[in-house]
């Protein structure tokens, strides 16, 4: 790859403008209710579960040869600088910066004073231009990297998900894209966000477009639509899990990165996505004509 095509954060290079690379897989820790976080004071969680919950995603990672980044989240301004203090102690960056917009902004202003550069984390997420008090953080903190998040219903087609991105439906008369750019921000993932199974089959259309035209990272999690069967009636460990497995396979051909979802569903995700890699790979290797027609 040349510089053109990826971006590069540390010693992980994020594919864009093409799918030939294996995608970032994401795993997010400290989410609310996560059962390692205390539900009465979120300040408070069980350490050594946390480092397990990483090092075992680490380790997929470096089994599969699967590039891999943490997303830390957080519900709470000071919950977030204890997750914060946690990773900085054990782990190095590059991360992803997640959580609700308080947390998010308490958490640049935490990096910032601990010496973490804008250019080692990712921020996740913005949807449009309108919160002035984050478009004008963005810009004072010299952030480098958003995750732009596409709102939609579940039938908004891949046509209107990329005007969602690319028309000029934001304040000052520009495009969300062109918008973060101006503000300084250089580096751009578009995720489509998924609402249910047929919002999937439109994002995956929409990533196509997106990394031909724009030729910026795309990707999604794939993995949300899944809580509709959350149900007492249903076995929800494996359920849920068989589930997850293979829509990882579906997503993973056509993204650059993945929000794979609870960090602890990393063992069916790095598996998953490893075989899609193999698959795709004799698919290509053996001209086999798939998936262009029905």
């Amino acid at each position: 790859m040349d510089d053109s095509e990826y971006f590069s954060y540390g010693n992980i290079k994020l594919e864009r403008g093409k799918f030939n690379s294996p995608p970032l897989l994401i795993g997010t820790i400290f989410y609310q209710n996560e059962t390692i976080v205390d539900r009465k004071n979120p300040e408070i969680f069980n350490t050594q579960k946390a480092m397990k919950r990483i090092k075992i995603h680490q380790s997929l990672s470096e089994k599969y040869k699967i590039p891999n980044l943490i997303e830390i989240s957080a519900y709470t301004p000071k919950s977030m600088l204890k997750y914060l203090e946690f990773y900085l102690d054990n782990f190095n960056p590059p991360f992803v910066l997640g959580g609700d917009f308080e947390s998010r902004i308490a958490g640049i202003e935490y990096l910032t004073e601990h010496g973490i550069k804008p250019d080692q984390y990712i921020y996740n997420t913005v949807s449009n231009l309108k919160n002035k008090k984050e478009i004008e953080i963005l810009q004072n903190y010299n952030i480098e990297s958003v995750v732009i998040l596409i709102l939609g219903s579940e039938n908004m087609t891949a046509t209107q998900r990329y005007a969602y991105i690319t028309e000029k439906n934001q304040p000052n008369n520009v495009s969300i894209i062109n918008g973060l750019k101006k503000i300084g921000i250089e580096k751009l993932w578009i995720d489509g966000g998924v609402v249910n199974l047929e919002s999937l089959a439109h994002i995956l259309e929409t990533q196509q477009l997106v990394s031909t035209s724009l030729k910026l990272p795309v990707g999604t999690a794939p993995n949300l639509f899944l809580f509709q069967y959350s149900s007492p009636r249903l076995n929800i460990k494996y359920h849920t899990r068989y589930r997850r497995a293979s829509i990882m396979f579906i997503a993973a051909w056509y993204s650059n990165f993945i929000f794979y979802g609870a960090i602890e569903d990393a063992k069916e995700s790095f598996a998953s996505v490893y075989q899609t890699i193999e698959f795709r790979d004799i698919i290509k290797t053996r001209n086999i004509k798939l998936f262009n027609q029905f």
